[in-house]
């Protein structure tokens, strides 16, 4: 029995074991770091999202591949020896044993990768399992790039392990190279007891029974007691300068790749970016816990403190963004006196009724000849929010259903909205509509491949390497200097994704939608002060408020972006920042100021409407006399990203935990079936009673349960499935009811 205890001892004390549990009790910062990697590769955070594919299945230049694998494993192997310098700062002194040993680092570090080689293997088996059955890929590819990605990963480990090799110092080379004169000699003035930087407690010594002294040996651990205390401290305080000048050098070299944000090569896969900056974060940790021990935390509280307060002080800290073309010279009065004032002008209300019907009548004289009837049926597209997964299915729905009609779909439309994704596709359809009508007809994947291009590594690029840090890059568009920012990156790749075709103005499309020539299109971003919605089209909508002058008693819901920026050039403004606004996921994208006192800022559509019903029902309502009299109906067709048909799956007794987090994690968890439901009871209680309307549904997840990613970044398979799934028997039954109603 007491052999038995001894031989448990002994190998609790063995150094890999003693190193991790110490991380285990004193480096919880450093666990967070690891935790969300470990949640995010295993694909359990984050994956509704997509996130984990960032690792699974990196891009870069618009391939996953060998290089994107390597260039992760690269940036992937910087993280590695981020942990093991701060295991080393943090943790060394508590081992005076390294001390004895040659190439003391290099061993530490061998003894430290517990946690990173488990990393390691897990990374390669989810890689595996989702390059074979997300990318479809082949045995022979798969492995390819599981040798590029430890290939970088070893590259970064040799350099960095070929300096330590040159700097780090044991007891017999440290008491040698001091008495040299140089460097070795400033580094003993620098780190002398009335020059270190802090004075720190005595650090607790530990000793192990057994160390691993390479990657095929163990070693009994020497004693290190004997040793002069000042001596082994002033060796790892050297060592401790040598890993300073390391993670300068890796700090320096991070920020200088955000200057070359606007080159394509620089822009590393999104995946890896993550990396580079819990990378910087951890470096950050390192000193700021070498240099204030116990302090750390509430230093690093208090920084965070001052950049906030310094934040509302100067710009420059936090410059805010901007939509491309809008005058910001003009800052608007935004209180609800002046909203009153500008939607409820009972002259403007009676003009803009008016307007709407002249733009009627030109869709009516085009449809009437289409669908053979003096009487044809009012076609109005409904579409989803989410990311590429909506945009690419959308686009796809139109250009099916044009092909299934010999091109006589889209004419037929004569109003589109919805949220972020899917107003991407719509837009990006009509664009190539307006250059060529028969394009559908060509039969050609090309523009499907385009709108399904990725959208992020440029995005988090920026992310990581300059809004994170110093947006002090500019960029100058008519005239006006903008911060080169996310979002100007984020339109930047899906104008060059869609070859410049939606690079126009918003006034440009104005005269062909007045005319019919295209369909009209109504953005709806939520104005996150207030919750009112900023409604954002060519033409004006006063009518979205209601149908009759209100007067002042009550508030609009709807705000015209048109009519309250009518003197900052309204329709100058970059359609892709029209796009964007409609677009913008928290955090992934910046939100976006408006010219207003006191500033408003905008964000996605799907926070107050994913689908557009609010907007459609209330065009309905305005036109509604003109509909009875001229129409015989009217199609509203829904372009859905899930089935709004939902089941509980999840059967299991709550627990403790549940009953804590339940009530917010439900809210969250169903507020897009809440806005199904509403949109749904508004379909049929906000119905004309004189005009009929017809629902068309198209669904790109027929099973609430099945797995494509929200994000700005597709799988092959996901990329496969939304060209198969409108052959699905539902959505061709929904097809032959469009044909029916349309002849």
């Amino acid at each position: 029995m007491k052999r038995l205890g001894e031989l448990i001892g002994t190998g609790l004390r063995f150094f890999p074991i003693q190193l991790l549990f110490l991380h285990i009790k004193k480096s919880h910062l450093l666990l967070v770091l690891w935790l969300l990697l470990f949640g995010f590769v295993t694909q359990t955070l984050a994956s509704k999202f997509g996130f984990p594919y960032l690792f699974l299945s990196p891009e870069y230049l618009g391939e996953v591949g060998s290089l994107s694998f390597f260039i992760l494993g690269f940036s992937i192997g910087g993280f590695f020896m981020a942990y093991h310098l701060y295991s080393y700062v943090i943790m060394g002194p508590s081992f005076p044993f390294l001390a004895t040993l040659s190439r003391p680092f290099y061993k530490f570090c061998i003894n430290n990768s517990v946690i990173p080689v488990l990393f390691y293997g897990i990374l390669l088996y989810n890689i595996i399992d989702v390059q074979s059955e997300e990318e479809l890929r082949s045995a022979g590819e798969i492995a390819i790039q599981i040798l590029s990605l430890t290939g970088g990963i070893i590259l970064f480990i040799i350099l960095s392990v070929f300096y330590f090799f040159k700097t780090n110092f044991d007891i017999l080379n440290f008491q040698t190279r001091s008495k040299r004169r140089g460097w070795y000699a400033l580094v003993g003035t620098l780190f002398s007891k009335k020059n270190y930087w802090f004075e720190s407690p005595l650090t607790k010594i530990y000793q192990p029974s057994y160390y691993f002294s390479s990657l095929r040996g163990v070693k009994l651990a020497r004693e290190a007691r004997h040793y002069d205390r000042k001596l082994t401290k002033e060796i790892f305080q050297q060592n401790h300068l040598n890993a300073s000048i390391f993670e300068i050098a890796m700090l320096g070299s991070f920020l200088m790749l955000g200057i070359f944000q606007n080159y394509p090569v620089f822009q590393i896969p999104s995946g890896a970016s993550y990396i580079l900056l819990s990378t910087v974060a951890l470096m950050l940790i390192t000193i700021l816990t070498s240099w204030f021990k116990g302090w750390a935390v509430t230093v690093l509280i208090g920084m965070f403190l001052g950049v906030n307060f310094l934040s509302t002080q100067f710009e420059s800290i936090q410059p805010e963004n901007k939509m491309y073309g809008l005058d910001y010279e003009n800052k608007v009065e935004y209180n609800l006196a002046n909203l009153q004032s500008i939607q409820y002008a009972e002259n403007d209300l009676l003009a803009d009724l008016q307007h709407q019907q002249l733009m009627l009548e030109n869709w009516h004289k085009k449809a009437s000849l289409i669908q053979g009837t003096n009487k044809p049926r009012l076609l109005i597209v409904n579409c989803s929010g989410g990311g590429l997964r909506s945009a690419m299915w959308t686009f796809h729905v139109f250009e099916e259903l044009d092909q299934r009609l010999k091109g006589q779909f889209f004419p037929n439309v004569q109003m589109i909205t919805g949220a972020s994704g899917g107003m991407i596709g719509a837009s990006y359809y009509r664009d190539l509509y307006r250059t060529n009508p028969q394009f559908s007809q060509e039969n050609d994947d090309k523009y499907l491949n385009n709108i399904s291009k990725d959208l992020l590594n440029s995005v988090c690029f920026n992310l990581a390497c300059h809004d994170m840090f110093f947006r002090y890059k500019r960029v100058t568009i008519d005239g006006e200097t903008y911060v080169r920012d996310r979002g100007f990156a984020f339109e930047q790749q899906l104008n060059k994704n869609t070859d410049q075709i939606m690079s126009d103005k918003l006034g440009d499309y104005a005269d062909e939608e007045f005319s019919a020539k295209i369909p009209l299109m109504i953005f709806s971003p939520t104005i996150i002060n207030d919750g009112r919605r900023m409604i954002i089209a060519t033409q004006p909508m006063s009518y979205l408020n209601g149908t009759q002058y209100t007067g002042k008693d009550v508030g609009p819901e709807n705000v015209e972006f048109i009519r309250l920026f009518e003197n900052n050039n309204p329709l100058n403004t970059q359609y892709s920042s029209v796009l964007r606004a409609n677009s913008t996921f928290p955090y992934v994208l910046p939100m976006v100021s408006m010219p207003t006192s006191p500033k408003i800022q905008l964000m996605d559509a799907g926070i107050r409407d994913n689908y557009g019903t609010k907007t459609t029902l209330r065009y309905i309502a305005a036109a509604e006399s003109w509909l009875e009299e001229k129409t015989s109906g009217i199609i509203i067709l829904q372009i859905r990203d899930i089935s709004k048909d939902y089941d509980i799956t999840d059967h299991h007794d709550p627990t403790l935990m549940d009953h804590i987090f339940e009530p917010v994690m439900n809210f969250y968890g169903n507020y897009h079936h809440a806005q199904e439901f509403d949109a749904q009871e508004l379909i049929e209680n906000g119905a004309c009673e004189n005009v009929p309307i017809d629902v068309v549904s198209f669904v790109l997840r027929e099973d609430p349960n099945e797995k494509i990613s929200l994000s700005w970044h597709l799988t092959q398979r996901e990329k496969k499935k939304k060209k198969k799934t409108f052959h699905s028997k539902k959505n061709q039954k929904e097809v032959q009811k469009l044909i029916d109603l349309l002849q």
